[in-house]
């Protein structure tokens, strides 16, 4: 007989009940925390982060995701963020990658709530930005470092971290105007300088490095739906998706192959307490398409081009899933019917 739902909700809240052991779909004989604190990184069990945040752009933002209009798209639902939002729970169907966290470690930390820009208190240590390119991603790090070191909450030197870093969507909206600006190489030597900033200044965290998708695919919707095309023609996409559709293909293609052959180089291997893993879900994105194959819309925000918070939902399920994959078996396409993965290595992979 199980706990009468307002019991149940009682007991979560006051923390005499965990999460896992009220919807435990992992294995319960084994632990996914350690023992003890973990001094290296090839150690760690999911259960020991005990902080989340996220870098990049509007997509890392959660722009529009609950938005009921197009004219309210430009809201921040940093809460809803798949990668570091952590509004609601994985019991009450919200699987954002922070939600899925929060079962194995229900004092996670840093994760955003609620609406609000990157100076409120709903955003936390979700510090992307809407307009964000991949230049200012070392600001972003910075920034990240400063609030981290001075929040009274956190054991800043021995609390393990996870940060997700997201971006290389707004810079193919604004590639078109200065195509050597927002070169593949440029795009490099910035998620670079970003890396040995975090590397540098922020002990034990393990960044994972979610390649970009193609903006252009967009251009199929807006075919088809009018609205789509007004819709992305005034929601801060500066470059016409129709005339620049290959240019972002390239773009979003030339980007993750400039984050593996950054990794490849092992300057981020060897290290004890950091480590940055790519996560290529988004590499072969395709659009998602209802039953007699039409995109389907629900994916998408009101401007067609931001992620709904269901598809957050789904990409939290992405992301989770791919960071406890092995490299050979990581997915690089995004499915909307994907369970969410027990860990089935006693360490979180650090491979690429």
């Amino acid at each position: 007989m199980g706990f009468p739902a307002d019991l149940l909700t009682t007991l979560i809240l006051v923390g005499l009940l965990t999460p896992s052991a009220c919807y435990n779909f992992c294995n319960s004989s084994r632990s996914y925390v350690s023992p003890q604190v973990p001094t290296n990184i090839r150690q760690l069990r999911v259960g020991d982060i005990k902080i989340v945040a996220g870098l990049g752009d509007s997509f890392t933002v959660a722009n529009g995701a609950r938005s009921t209009t197009l004219f309210r798209v430009h809201e921040e639902y940093r809460g809803d963020s798949f990668s570091a939002g952590g509004r609601g729970s994985y019991e009450y169907g919200s699987t954002t990658f922070p939600n899925i966290l929060k079962v194995f470690n229900r004092h996670l930390y840093g994760y955003a709530i609620g609406k609000g820009n990157v100076t409120s208190i709903n955003a936390r240590f979700n510090l992307a930005e809407a307009g964000a390119t991949f230049r200012h991603m070392p600001v972003q790090a910075r920034r990240l470092i400063y609030k981290m070191k001075n929040d009274p909450y956190i054991d800043f030197q021995n609390d393990w971290k996870i940060v997700n870093l997201f971006i290389g969507q707004h810079d193919q909206c604004v590639a078109c105007a200065n195509m050597t600006q927002f070169s593949p190489a440029n795009y490099n030597n910035s998620v670079r300088e970003t890396l040995d900033i975090l590397k540098q200044n922020l002990p034990r965290t393990l960044v994972n490095l979610i390649e970009p998708f193609n903006l252009g695919l967009i251009e199929e919707m807006m075919r088809l739906d009018p609205m789509c095309y007004y819709a992305a023609d005034n929601v801060r996409c500066a470059c016409d998706i129709f005339t620049n559709k290959t240019q972002m293909q390239q773009l979003a293609s030339g980007y993750g192959r400039a984050l593996r052959d950054l990794v490849k180089t092992g300057r981020y291997d060897g290290n004890n307490t950091f480590a940055v893993v790519i996560q290529p879900f988004f590499r072969n994105f395709s659009l998602p398409r209802n039953g007699p194959g039409i995109p389907d819309a629900l994916f998408f925000a009101h401007d067609c081009l931001h992620f709904s918070s269901s598809s957050h939902g789904v990409l939290g399920i992405a992301l989770w899933n791919s960071m406890l994959s092995m490299p050979a078996d990581k997915a690089t396409n995004v499915h909307v019917d994907t369970n969410v993965m027990c860990p089935s290595t006693e360490y979180i992979p650090i491979s690429n």
